[in-house]
């Protein structure tokens, strides 16, 4: 029995100065003289049936750390630990002597601004007239630029360490230094922490409150590698214990090398009912079919990942996006379709025929 060369076999299987095919043309009985199987891909699992149990977190937008703007002491405190604050509302006051050097420097920023703006409007004026020189007004605006610079930064370290628009008109219009700052809370939240006590003598460093908005929670989770594998980001998740539903917006692509699991984060559309901390489990909702393939069904193609799709007549060269579960298959995210049909083994051989080459999975 003589032996046939497949590559040889392959070489005269490809058209003549056809390089890069998108089809592939290949008879049945020329695929098992080259060893090619076609195998059906596989559903790994259906929508509905992967359950996961996540824990509920404030999101990385929803939480914040209130610290010391000032050095100082602690005369006052408003809030405790589960209280519920809206926008504006007082958390603590701190008494700072920094305070009244700032309150003091910004008084005097702003009477200054105001001789420099009617200087500079009446050297305007005395310029149109050719009165003065133009090195004279240049000196006249530099003046006014260097104390509206000064001005608009001390108001900006006001409002840094809490004062408020209404704070600083209050401060103008009646010019009555204190030294007390009240601290308030930025939005609707609540208060998840207050390490601080009336009389604490502050560094300038310190956190004073740390709030949570109810509104802004996320959903987080570790799972096994190949749990994590059946997922992709924008899958639907529903809640078992209630009516909430949520969307996967993050799978890591580092697998924790102790424990070999992935991390997963998920965004409820609605957080009504979820509390931060609560363990809580979650079943796939949409999704379909999460398809599967062997990882020797995949090659490189310019760069691509491909399968070789089986056609009338031969294969096409499909592009598909993939996961690897670590398990010696591949979830498809898309390009297959239930029922399709895909070269599982002999894909070098194919490979080197689209390259218009003799086989091989060289690069």
């Amino acid at each position: 029995m003589k032996w046939i060369n497949p590559l040889a076999l392959t070489a005269l299987l490809l058209p003549a100065g056809v390089l890069g095919a998108a089809d592939l043309q290949v008879a049945v009985d020329e695929q098992r003289l080259l060893d090619i199987q076609v195998d059906p891909v596989s559903a790994l699992a259906e929508a509905g049936t992967a359950e996961l149990t996540l824990r509920v977190r404030f999101a990385p937008d929803g939480e914040w750390v209130i610290k010391t703007p000032l050095p100082g002491i602690v005369q006052r405190v408003h809030v405790q630990k589960g209280d519920h604050v809206s926008p504006g509302d007082p958390l603590l006051v701190v008494r700072s002597a920094e305070g009244v050097t700032l309150q003091r420097d910004f008084l005097k920023a702003r009477a200054d601004l105001t001789l420099q703006r009617s200087t500079l409007e009446r050297d305007l004026k005395l310029a149109e007239a050719g009165s003065i020189s133009e090195r004279r007004l240049q000196e006249t605006r530099y003046n006014h630029d260097a104390a509206e610079a000064e001005f608009s930064g001390l108001r900006g370290r006001l409002m840094l360490v809490g004062f408020t628009e209404k704070d600083l008109q209050r401060l103008v219009a009646g010019t009555q230094i204190g030294p007390d700052i009240t601290i308030r809370a930025p939005c609707d939240a609540v208060v998840l922490d207050r390490p601080v006590m009336l009389g604490d003598q502050l560094e300038g460093s310190e956190m004073l409150a740390h709030l949570g908005q109810p509104g802004k929670l996320m959903l987080q989770g570790s799972l096994a590698n190949a749990v994590a594998a059946r997922l992709a980001e924008g899958a639907v998740l529903e809640w078992l214990e209630g009516d909430s539903v949520a969307d996967v917006v993050f799978m890591s692509d580092v697998i924790d090398p102790q424990t070999q699991t992935v991390q997963i984060r998920a965004r409820p559309r609605d957080p009504y009912g979820l509390v931060p901390g609560q363990l809580t489990r979650w079943r796939v909702l949409s999704g379909g079919s999460l398809l599967a393939v062997p990882s020797r069904s995949v090659v490189k193609l310019d760069g691509r990942d491909v399968v070789f799709l089986a056609v009338p007549g031969g294969f096409d060269i499909r592009e598909v996006d993939v996961r690897n579960t670590g398990t010696g298959s591949w979830i498809v995210l898309s390009g297959l379709e239930p029922g399709d049909r895909i070269a599982a083994r002999g894909t070098a051989v194919l490979k080197g025929m689209s390259l218009g080459m003799g086989g091989g999975d060289g690069p």
